[in-house]
């Protein structure tokens, strides 16, 4: 329903009426939330922060709207606190959430192309990482979920290029490079037709497959497992284990920090920030190994 956009033009929020979907009221953005008992309730999608206001305002998510045997029931499932914890989680995932789809495939020592949502903790994961002569391929250890929301689902995108495709949130960093520049990892949402990813080729190089087009669509299922080297090969492309919020992007003080470091240099930046939770788990990692 969201077609292709092979001019490189980010795609529209999801339309349809399921959940999460964006509906047009006047000019506000709204999206539409589905209660544990089925019920469809309209809550705003103009920002994060608006979404969690109107899951707490929203007269239809609490007991007090709720009358007879469909109140017994969502009663019983937890009522208005299970709702709203609900529709919290749904706003995470509309946006704030940076992952990967469950059926999404790494390659795994010992046991081939394993989807995502069966990852462990402890398995050597195929990475891609780059360096200054190019890209290093390796096995590295998972060594802890950022997230696991098996039961979430959300609107991603789809990037098809030359070598088949890649699926993740519109904040998670994936490395890319434009014409003249050098690869660099950047939002999945500033990914263009005709930019370039990295995916490793039959002969053990890195080939540089070109982006053909941008699809958003919705799966369900979303996680973000970490690696000790802080990437991953996904579906065969590269990405990072990280993302880039959209209130951080979007402030002054990062767009300086882009300016001084460059692009190029966020993910070491990224691996750094992360080293306490790398260090923390990789004793429990090093032990199921």
């Amino acid at each position: 329903p969201h077609g292709g956009y092979p001019g490189g033009q980010p795609p529209p929020g999801a339309p349809g009426g399921e959940a999460g979907a964006n509906v047009a009221s006047g000019d506000a953005k709204t999206l539409t939330f589905t209660t544990q008992m089925g019920k469809k309730v309209e809550i705003s999608g103009e920002s994060y922060d608006a979404c969690l206001q109107s899951c707490r305002d929203s007269p239809e998510l609490k007991d007090a709207q709720q009358s007879g045997a469909f109140g017994v029931a969502d009663a019983a499932l937890g009522g208005e606190k299970a709702n709203q914890a609900r529709c919290a989680e749904f706003c995470e995932a509309e946006f704030e959430l940076f992952c990967f789809p469950g059926n999404s495939k790494v390659m795994v020592r010992g046991r081939g192309a394993v989807p995502v949502l069966q990852l462990r903790v402890g398995d050597l994961a195929w990475a891609a990482i780059p360096d200054e002569d190019g890209w290093e391929l390796r096995f590295d250890p998972v060594v802890a979920f950022l997230h696991q929301a098996p039961e979430l689902e959300a609107e991603v995108l789809r990037i098809t290029h030359e070598q088949g495709k890649l699926e993740l949130t519109a904040g998670h960093l994936v490395f890319a490079q434009k014409e003249g520049e050098a690869f660099a990892p950047v939002p999945a949402r500033s990914i263009r037709a005709g930019h370039r990813l990295a995916a490793p080729w039959v002969d053990g190089s890195v080939a540089t497959p070109q982006v053909l087009r941008i699809d958003a669509v919705r799966r369900k299922g979303l996680f973000a497992p970490l690696l000790a080297c802080g990437t991953l090969l996904v579906d065969g492309t590269a990405a990072s284990c990280y993302a880039l919020p959209t209130p951080i992007a979007e402030s002054s003080s990062f767009r300086r920090l882009v300016e001084l470091i460059g692009w190029r240099n966020l993910h070491p930046l990224a691996q750094l920030c992360f080293s306490p939770v790398r260090t923390m788990h990789y004793p429990r990692c090093a032990k199921i190994q």
